[in-house]
């Protein structure tokens, strides 16, 4: 999917699939559990801002639209993603969910300008493990200047368990030949932990926490108070 040149009904069909694939992974119940814990400390009243970086064909950041909604909690979420595809993908799936509060934008995040220089809460899901270690830091470091309360990032774990699973869960829950492909190489492309903390230490991102959730995922969270070097949680 990182193909900007990837046939368009294919790219349909994979967002499709990946869309399933963050359903049956739970991803959206770990990272909702980091941000209602900010959300319980916040002492605004101003609706809560969240920007999640590469967002795909968005569907976490309408399942993080959904938490906030139900719990009355008045919100902004915007997403980024340098595919055109992928925006329009999620502004579509919006449309039809009649969510208001939500946004979709176009851009490079590693290069181009985000929208938006300060927000509560600043995320990427599945983004890492496309990147190079300097690419890692690179995003980190912009993710960190723009954060305010809570910066967070889920990821693939470079792990043997990880790969098998990433093998037999995209054959089952996608017919897209493109995630019967990138499932289990973005696994192997993933960082491992050891990596990812050094990482976020090079980053600035001093005092993160590493989670671990199923299905051999990671997550990370920093907030501008810690201070004290990357531990696990």
């Amino acid at each position: 999917m990182d193909d900007p040149g990837l046939d368009r009904r294919l790219h349909d069909q994979a967002l499709a699939g990946l869309r399933r694939i963050n359903w049956w992974s739970r991803t959206g119940a770990a990272i909702w559990q980091a941000i209602e814990r900010t959300v319980q400390t916040r002492t605004s009243t101003a609706p809560l801002r969240i920007l999640d970086i590469a967002s795909g064909g968005g569907d976490q950041v309408l399942w993080l639209a959904r938490q906030c909604r139900q719990r009355g909690i008045p919100f902004q979420i915007d997403g980024c993603d340098i595919s055109p595809t992928a925006v329009e993908n999620a502004t579509t799936l919006t449309q039809r969910s009649g969510i208001s509060g939500v946004r979709f934008h176009q851009c490079d995040a590693l290069q181009g300008t985000l929208p938006g220089d300060s927000w509560d809460i600043v995320m990427n899901s599945l983004f890492l493990h496309h990147l190079s270690e300097a690419q890692a830091i690179q995003i980190l470091r912009r993710m960190r200047e723009v954060t305010r309360q809570l910066l967070l990032v889920d990821d693939l774990r470079r792990t043997l368990p990880g790969y098998l699973l990433a093998w037999l869960g995209c054959r089952i829950l996608s017919r897209s030949p493109i995630v019967h492909f990138d499932g289990p190489v973005s696994v192997e492309g993933a960082f491992a932990d050891h990596e990812v903390r050094q990482v976020a230490e090079q980053a600035g991102l001093s005092g993160c926490q590493l989670q671990h959730h199923w299905p051999q995922r990671f997550l990370l969270t920093w907030s501008p108070k810690q201070t004290v070097g990357c531990v696990d949680g």
